[in-house]
């Protein structure tokens, strides 16, 4: 029988959750206290035993239609869509989604945790792809970011209610996904656990945002810019100058201006076609 979350649920679904994706307890755990809310997962369960469930959380997409103007129109995000490895090939996942759709009432989009996935599972379940990112990754040298250059940009850390106001006036355009604050506050927070967080950056009349992580291998630091209103040289050249220490490569994502197989990074059940901008995926 499928189901709304409930509080006592809140155990079994972590194991559930430990199992399929073996993330860190730290990490389910900062979600659950973040994110959970009954409403927002559905599972499946057989005389009390629960075999699958799935977070369907809640956001908006922007779309635009000829002659006519724009609209925001709510969507659900499948997260963490996990059933139990003894359980499997029993429709129990593609009930979830059934299920969501006529609960929700409202399209469903998904980033696929692997390849496979998209032909194996997705596609045949309605989705199509729709959503792409551009990810440009570049070498620098080794350099004392503490002597680089810095510039007129004022950089102060940014809450999930300016990051979220500044994100849509930016970005909102046919096919583009808003997310809640509370969604943005904890990839925010996500961000700031990794060594990172999120800028407000200011000079004259621009506001940009920067989301940005550290990721640490051996001796060599990464930095990953997950989203910003800035450009790649222009993000590179601020944020660099106000990290710890050196880093041997970095990572731009932003919005894709062509569909490449290699970046897509979400497909989409009961939205017309479009070719949107979807981050900030919790992934």
């Amino acid at each position: 029988m499928i189901q709304y979350g409930d509080q006592t649920k809140i155990p079994q679904l972590k194991k559930l959750w430990k199992v399929c994706f073996a993330d860190e307890d730290a990490y389910i755990d900062d979600f659950f206290t973040a994110m959970y809310q009954n409403e927002h997962v559905l599972l499946e369960e057989e005389n009390g035993v629960l075999m699958g469930a799935s977070f369907f959380l809640p956001g908006e997409i922007w779309l635009e239609q000829p002659e006519t103007a724009g609209s925001w129109q709510p969507v659900r995000y499948v997260y963490a869509l996990a059933v139990y490895p003894q359980y499997r090939g029993k429709g129990i996942a593609a009930r979830l989604l059934q299920t969501a759709r006529r609960l929700y009432d409202a399209p469903l989009i998904a980033e696929p945790a692997e390849e496979g996935l998209i032909q194996g599972f997705y596609e045949p379940h309605g989705f199509v792809k729709n959503f792409y990112l551009k990810k440009h990754a570049v070498e620098i040298p080794h350099y004392d970011v503490k002597a680089a250059q810095t510039d007129s940009w004022q950089w102060t850390p940014v809450n999930a209610a300016q990051y979220r106001r500044i994100r849509d006036a930016h970005f909102q355009k046919h096919g583009y996904i808003s997310w809640t604050e509370q969604h943005i506050a904890f990839a925010i927070q996500q961000h700031s656990n990794n060594g990172g967080g999120a800028l407000l950056l200011t000079a004259s009349d621009r506001k940009e945002l920067m989301l940005y992580l550290i990721e640490t291998q051996g001796q060599e630091k990464k930095l990953i810019i997950t989203e910003t209103t800035l450009s790649e040289s222009e993000a590179r050249h601020i944020l660099i100058p106000h990290i710890t220490g050196a880093c041997s490569s970095l990572v731009c994502t932003g919005p894709s201006d062509d569909v490449c197989e290699d970046h897509l990074t979400g497909m989409s059940a009961g939205l017309p076609a479009i070719y949107g901008y979807i981050n900030l995926t919790l992934d």
